[in-house]
């Protein structure tokens, strides 16, 4: 077992070559890294035929030396908290240094299929796998007491973010619905099968339970903001997710403006309207999950200049008892 590394490189007069290895490295640095893979896939990689032959990999590197575009995409097992936002600072930090300054830099999130399709843009997208998601609320024992829908208010035990040690989430999905009221739910799936699958249905479904309160950074690695006036869908999400299950998205979002949130939870809270403090992760938090200073202040300069929600949303209230 083990992680596989695929690499992919087309140079510049049009060919391809490929080569995998165990483990191997998912990111480059400086532009002599990239001048060494470069020679190490000449040397010990081969040509490519048709279509690519390296095996379907947790982690990889696709160089297109034409265009000066360079992808690279991990293992989730290597995902950092605060996931999402980690890989676009690495982007962008690279993109600065010397010697990439004029190349397109950017993690691949469609993982090995996007590898595959920059540099074969003519394979055809190979369609989702078709299976059933249910919808699974996260837990609510322990913390949750009621839910009052005409105050629009949550009652909770102890502290207002008490759900984000209890309710054991993965993703955090925000409705917005036509009189700009705006609602939580927490829930332990992946996003992206479960948009697919349920389509614009979704909050139908959602609506039927009791909302959760907004969850913090540290506390999701997926979500969702479904804007239903503007039937508008932005997601994210630490995971790949291959072309076919977008394709599929936008099937069952029928009109729908589906879109990446580049910036994970931050461009999430960005897009609500929500201010950060007390949900985003702290310099120090940052510090002791292995973020680095450089990384981390890229990622605030990010989190301080995204675009934000202009419509003044009302989100729900959250009633503690039991403090003390």
């Amino acid at each position: 077992m083990g992680c596989w590394t695929a690499y992919l490189l087309r140079l510049d007069d049009g060919s391809h070559r490929e080569m995998d290895e165990k483990y191997g490295r998912w990111h480059l640095t400086g532009a002599d890294d990239r001048a060494d893979l470069v020679k190490r896939i000449l040397t010990d990689g081969r040509p490519v035929d048709g279509a690519p032959k390296t095996a379907r990999s947790c982690q990889g590197i696709a160089l297109d030396l034409p265009t000066r575009r360079y992808r690279f995409y991990s293992c989730a097992l290597n995902m950092p908290s605060a996931g999402v936002s980690h890989r676009e600072s690495m982007a962008l930090r690279l993109a600065a240094t010397p010697g990439w300054e004029d190349w397109d830099v950017a993690h691949a999130w469609g993982g090995d299929d996007e590898l595959r399709r920059l540099l074969f843009p003519e394979l055809p997208t190979e369609p989702a796998k078709t299976e059933a998601v249910e919808v699974n609320l996260a837990s609510r024992d322990y913390w949750f007491v009621d839910w009052d829908p005409d105050a629009h208010q949550i009652t909770v035990r102890h502290d207002e973010l008490i759900a984000d040690a209890f309710a054991h989430a993965t993703c955090l999905i925000s409705v917005i619905t036509a009189d700009a009221t705006l609602t939580h739910w927490q829930l332990t799936n992946t996003i992206a099968p479960l948009l697919a699958h349920h389509g614009e249905s979704l909050p139908t479904t959602l609506a039927a339970g009791a909302p959760f309160p907004l969850a913090a950074e540290d506390a999701v690695t997926d979500g969702a903001v479904i804007d239903l006036p503007a039937r508008r869908l932005r997601y994210w999400t630490t995971d790949t997710i291959p072309p076919g299950l977008i394709a599929q998205m936008e099937t069952t979002w029928p009109g729908w403006k589906v879109e990446r949130l580049a910036w994970g939870h931050l461009a999430h809270l960005a897009a609500i309207g929500q201010h950060p403090d007390g949900l985003s992760m702290t310099d120090t938090e940052l510090r002791d999950a292995h973020w680095d200073d450089q990384l981390i202040t890229i990622r605030n300069h990010a989190r301080d200049t995204l675009p934000t929600e202009p419509r003044r949303l009302t989100p729900p209230t959250v009633r503690v008892i039991g403090q003390g």
